[in-house]
């Protein structure tokens, strides 16, 4: 079963709406997410599939994460990723985005991932601070 492998929150300039506006527009992540060079996306809504490709690295260079649910309500994305460099080596690999207001012009973002850790530590940690390091 999957543990909360991973967990990154920042806080963001910007009301709440704005943020999951940018974040729920799956399969455009090349217009704002860093090292991302092209994203696309089959279908929409719930069961859509992204692709994304990143600037070469040692970890992730391209992953296919199929949109599991999108809560607006509860302003909560999750997604289960499929990273084509790392095979399934750590398992089911689940991400997911929740946003919480703040003062009506900041956001909370929360990212935690969920998987079973590899089973060597010091490439498990690496490919953690990777990820932090991209958020």
């Amino acid at each position: 079963m999957p543990e909360i492998t991973s967990d990154v929150t920042r806080i963001i300039n910007a009301p709440i709406g704005q943020v999951w506006g940018i974040v729920t527009s799956f399969g455009a992540e090349v217009l704002w997410f860093p090292g991302c060079v092209s994203s696309s996306l089959e279908g929409y809504g719930p069961g859509s599939v992204r692709t994304i490709r990143w600037e070469p690295n040692v970890w992730v260079n391209g992953v296919r994460e199929v949109m599991l649910f999108c809560d607006p309500v509860k302003h909560h994305l999750r997604f289960q990723v499929h990273n084509e460099d790392i095979g399934e080596a750590t398992g089911e690999i689940f991400s997911n985005i929740v946003l919480k207001d703040i003062d009506g012009k900041s956001t909370k973002f929360r990212w935690y991932g969920e998987s079973t850790p590899h089973k060597d530590p010091v490439v498990w940690a690496s490919l953690i601070e990777y990820v932090e390091d991209m958020l």
